[in-house]
């Protein structure tokens, strides 16, 4: 499923008929949101049972994109933490071959939905991830190179920001291995309601190296997500850069409230569309209160002939910032 900006491409009438769920109409059929081997309306059923009714077509497709996350992280860290054991995992498919609603990370307009990101962070050279049989986090080493001086921590949030845990611990990694850090089972399993597991990996010098983020609920039910405080997010330190046919943008993205920020999505947008293809260090990203991250992009020159882009940052409980961008 795709986020909402897009789909008016995909689906030019948005118009429910209300014979059918909520926000469907035929069209939609058309372009794969059925039956048969997508099996679109499972999909759409377990969203449902998760996250509850949706109320407006923009936030129906902000909880495809909870699924869609959640999806393809599964499928990458459930081979990861079997690194030595397995070949690897073949994915059907990367992208759709006409404008559809499903089997695809991006888009025919080039436009990733969040399993993109979400497979990217699972697929980091070293990584740190939750095994969600157990509730142990671990960290992983795809790489031929011992890396030394190494620091998991694991954060456990509640669904009204209250820190509920937290461990660091120290390690080496050999090649190709895979390590065990903390335990995160009594801690998930006392406390009730909806949590959140932000985990960060630092290197020696302090710098994060890989992050992660899992929001755990012991019977299923996240219903609860859609009364999240609001909080908000400070872009700062704006860098430009140039490299052949691209330009390049650095951001520093900051909370400093004392409130989780959840599925941040940053864009590059002008006159109130996306540009495409922009390619990102990250997205749909959480911040625990607090914390900073910096995020890069690159869009094709071409694409931003004539334009005046601008950095749009929202999120699940993030109200929508803009901040116009220089191009030199």
């Amino acid at each position: 499923m795709q986020p909402y900006n897009i789909m008016p491409k995909i689906v030019p009438d948005l118009v429910w008929d209300k014979t059918l769920p909520y926000p469907l109409n035929n069209t939609w059929g058309y372009h794969d949101a059925c039956t048969g081997n997508g099996r679109w309306d499972q999909y759409y059923r377990e969203m449902i049972n998760r996250y509850g009714e949706p109320e407006s077509m923009e936030r129906f497709c902000d909880k495809m994109q909870l699924m869609n996350a959640v999806g393809y992280q599964g499928i990458f860290e459930a081979a990861g933490h079997k690194l030595n054991d397995i070949g690897g995992v073949m994915l059907w498919k990367l992208n759709a071959a006409f404008p559809s609603v499903v089997w695809q990370v991006y888009d025919w307009f080039l436009m990733p939905n969040s399993g993109y990101y979400f497979m990217q962070n699972s697929c980091e050279p070293v990584h740190i991830q939750l095994n969600l049989s157990n509730n142990k986090v671990i960290v992983l080493n795809r790489t031929y190179k011992k890396v030394s001086g190494l620091t998991a921590q694991a954060n456990v949030f509640g669904l009204d920001s209250k820190q509920l845990f937290s461990a660091d611990v120290n390690l080496d990694m050999d090649p190709t291995a895979v390590r065990e850090t903390t335990d995160l089972e009594k801690i998930l399993k006392d406390t009730g309601g909806i949590k959140f597991v932000l985990l960060k990996l630092s290197n020696r010098s302090g710098e994060v190296i890989s992050n992660n983020a899992y929001w755990i609920s012991a019977d299923g039910d996240y219903k609860s997500m859609n009364q999240m405080a609001e909080t908000s997010i400070n872009i700062s330190d704006i860098r430009e850069g140039k490299r052949k046919n691209e330009r390049e943008w650095k951001f520093k993205l900051t909370n400093g409230t004392v409130k989780i920020a959840f599925f941040i999505r940053p864009q590059i947008m002008s006159d109130g569309t996306e540009i495409l293809p922009s390619f990102w260090s990250a997205s749909y990203f959480t911040l625990a209160p607090g914390e900073t991250t910096e995020v890069t992009v690159s869009c094709p020159s071409t694409e931003l002939f004539g334009k005046s882009p601008v950095l749009k940052v929202s999120g699940w409980n993030v109200p929508v910032t803009e901040t116009g961008l220089k191009v030199k």
